[in-house]
């Protein structure tokens, strides 16, 4: 995708190792619109259960800025480095984001991020549950039907549905 000069365009962002939560505190502070899609998770310690904010793409933060705001996103202590495809800051979709905070926010499975390009299977919508109106794409992984979304340049995020609650577009 093309970058435009006088529109706001979503880029991801790499982070130094675990430093994501801290790096989108400091983009709120300097007020770079940013997206970091986290997780509750549950972590077992040898004492007891505890739930925990966990990033769902670790290493990874989105932010949505103009080209001219670059530098100062490179600025942010933490912020190592855009994804770049083709030597350029990779673009991505507005719609693709959209679909990946949908999926974050109203799944009851957990979310996990492949950053290996699955192959392209059949386009689906999911039907029932708090997922319904999503599109993504119909994966099976270790025989569970998965859904996937898609982001330019870094692979798919990945949740469990069931086969009943989809419907092929």
């Amino acid at each position: 995708m093309e970058i435009k000069k006088n529109t706001p365009q979503w880029f991801a962002v790499y982070t130094a190792p675990c430093a994501e939560k801290k790096v989108r505190e400091r983009f709120q502070q300097s007020g770079i619109e940013h997206y970091l899609p986290v997780q509750m998770v549950t972590r077992k310690w040898h004492d007891r259960l505890k739930k925990v904010e966990q990033p769902v793409l670790t290493g990874y933060i989105f932010v949505r800025i103009l080209p001219e705001e670059a530098s100062k996103v490179l600025m942010t202590y933490g912020a190592i480095a855009f994804v770049r495809e083709q030597s350029r800051p990779a673009v991505i979709p507005d719609s693709q984001i959209e679909r990946l905070r949908q999926m974050v926010e109203m799944s009851d499975e957990e979310v996990e991020f492949n950053l290996s390009d699955l192959e392209p299977g059949a386009p689906v919508r999911i039907i029932r549950g708090e997922l319904t109106g999503l599109i993504g794409e119909l994966v099976e992984v270790k025989g569970k039907f998965k859904v996937a979304v898609r982001l330019t340049g870094l692979g798919c995020a990945l949740t469990t549905i069931s086969a009943s609650c989809l419907e092929k577009l």
